[in-house]
């Protein structure tokens, strides 16, 4: 770090001593011109013209100074922007979303509290809803999904009517993960769900049915001793 600070003043240093270079070279042309105005009218065209040829010549080198003045500026800026890193880290990431989003604001507020019914919904579905409902809210968190892309648009176009700020980035990022990705979560939660209930009947049905089978054994056997027992009393 302190390498970098001792580089950052030297270019300073060669900056100032530039810019100086220019003053200088620019207070010369000034005084060639005063000088100019105060000879006759002919020595006033023959020192323009000389002047003229001056100021090709001063430009020339001012332009000489500029470019190593553009390059150094241009390497302090990318020494200075290489020490500006960004998140790196998963946590970090986080960390820099939670504090890009105004959380008190009515906007966010009003889409948090939309999926919390989502979720209060899809529970109280998956507990005493019947089939065709829990797949008919399904089938409506898939379609909001689907059209998250022309609500981002939309949100893009007209953020400044319900948002302080515009959320509604190109890459979808904001929508993606406040919106979209909470109701994928609770699509497979409720599948995850219906899978293992399905589970659970399959398992009822397969132990009904060896229980099925275990009666009409001892049916059997019961009906066999009684013809047995029949047989030994006629004999």
């Amino acid at each position: 770090m302190a390498s970098y600070f001792k580089s950052l003043s030297d270019d300073m240093e060669k900056v100032a001593q530039v810019l100086e270079d220019g003053y200088q070279i620019l207070s010369g042309a000034a005084t060639q011109m005063g000088e100019a105005s105060s000879s006759n009218i002919h020595a006033a065209d023959s020192t323009a013209a000389d002047f003229d040829g001056d100021e090709d010549i001063n430009l020339e080198d001012f332009e000489e100074y500029g470019s190593p003045l553009m390059g150094m500026a241009d390497s302090v800026m990318s020494d200075i922007m290489s020490y500006q890193v960004g998140p790196q880290t998963p946590t970090e990431q986080i960390q820099a979303f939670k504090a890009a989003i105004t959380w008190s604001e009515p906007f966010i507020q009003c889409l948090l509290a939309f999926q919390a019914v989502v979720i209060i919904t899809a529970i109280a579905l998956t507990k005493k809803g019947g089939l065709y409902t829990r797949m008919g809210f399904m089938i409506i968190l898939a379609i909001i999904v689907r059209l998250a892309e022309r609500l981002n648009v939309m949100g893009n176009s007209r953020w400044k009517e319900f948002a302080t700020q515009n959320y509604f980035d190109r890459g979808g990022i904001f929508i993606g993960i406040m919106l979209c990705a909470p109701l994928l979560c609770v699509c497979f939660g409720m599948l995850f769900a219906m899978f293992r209930e399905a589970n659970t009947l399959l398992v009822d049905v397969k132990a009904m049915k060896i229980k099925a089978q275990q009666e009409q054994q001892q049916k059997k056997k019961k009906s066999k001793e009684e013809e047995k027992k029949r047989r030994k009393k006629k004999d």
